[in-house]
């Protein structure tokens, strides 16, 4: 007898786990198909400010039409590090549909198989940033309040160290920014904060150039800028010098730099060869330091070169340091992001 019953219950166990472990597969067309969409914005808005998307180096929202494919993530923060804190450059293009696609925002930023719909909105002050579709009821929604980073800007005003005025009179003047990248990106300092060129525009402004000119000249208003070239130097070799930066100087490249002369509308080269009066602006993009290929030793220099013979009709001649104390970084803006799925 007890063999007996061992044998049976031996053999019950066994037909007992073979049903067991068919259950599951039996039940699988009965599973709900429902979506919680709560859950896929919280995913979705975990994505866009905790994360800086990919690639980072040079960052995705420098990226024109032709390499769109290369972006795989559209994130907003400034680093993995500052959640929370987005970056205004990241920002203006997450929100530029007339360049992203619906396709490129449900594969690029929601991730999911389903085609889902969406509205992004940033309000920030008074401004509202806004992208998608008017939702529907019974949507997905997450909220998320942050803060908005936007690049600082080296306002250059009038400097009696700049005044030059010992040099021969047919020399001409070259006024020099220089960046050094291994103070730049000094990792003690967080990245909420961190003047990282390889990230945000670099910004320069040249104000009050009028008092730079050759007063003894009663005839000059304006000076000749005959040239902006970048140079650049690895400190860490004792023999290298600074050396030259191959660059497309004499083309216009709005998605590497833009050059603007007493304040007009008019877009120059790196090679001018304009007459400045009041003021230049310099803005050097992510898009173009990626091309310089720098690291966190390099030093660059920004040289504005000006020429106009002999005499020259400027005394502008030195170098300006950008760095955390000639760059004014303004307050990071408080905002709210939300983001709608259905």
């Amino acid at each position: 007898m007890s063999l007996d019953f061992l044998a049976g219950f031996t053999i019950f166990m066994l037909a007992l786990i073979m049903v067991v472990s068919m259950v599951p597969g039996l039940l699988a067309s009965l599973e709900s198909s429902g979506i919680d969409y709560d859950a896929v914005a919280y995913r979705t808005g975990v994505i866009l400010v905790e994360d800086p998307g990919w690639p980072v180096y040079p960052p995705w929202e420098m990226k024109t039409e032709a390499y769109k494919d290369e972006i795989e993530r559209m994130g907003l923060a400034v680093s993995k590090e500052t959640p929370n804190i987005l970056l205004s450059t990241k920002v203006n293009a997450f929100f530029n549909d007339s360049f992203f696609t619906e396709d490129d925002y449900r594969g690029k930023a929601i991730f999911g198989d389903i085609p889902y719909s969406y509205n992004f909105s940033l309000r920030s002050g008074g401004e509202v940033k806004q992208v998608g579709d008017t939702p529907p009821s019974g949507y997905g929604y997450i909220r998320r309040v942050v803060k908005i980073k936007e690049p600082g800007v080296a306002n250059i005003s009038y400097n009696s160290s700049f005044n030059e005025t010992t040099l021969g009179p047919s020399e001409p003047r070259m006024f020099t920014v220089q960046l050094n990248f291994s103070q730049l990106l000094d990792q003690n300092i967080s990245p909420a904060y961190r003047i990282d060129p390889r990230i945000e525009p670099v910004n320069v402004t040249i104000t009050e150039f009028d008092r730079y000119l050759n007063r003894t000249e009663p005839s000059v208003t304006n000076a000749k800028l005959k040239s902006v070239a970048f140079l650049k130097k690895d400190p860490t070799n004792p023999n290298s010098g600074f050396s030259n930066i191959p660059f497309l100087y004499a083309t216009l490249d709005p998605d590497l730099y833009t050059l603007r002369i007493d304040g007009t509308d008019i877009q120059h080269s790196l090679r001018p060869d304009a007459a400045v009066e009041s003021n230049i602006s310099l803005v050097l993009k992510p898009a173009a330091i990626s091309l310089f290929t720098l690291d966190q030793n390099s030093i660059l220099d920004i040289r504005f070169t000006f020429d106009d013979g002999n005499p020259q009709r400027t005394f502008m001649n030195g170098t300006f340091l950008y760095d955390y104390n000639n760059v004014t970084r303004p307050d990071m803006k408080p905002a709210a992001l939300e983001v709608a799925i259905w």
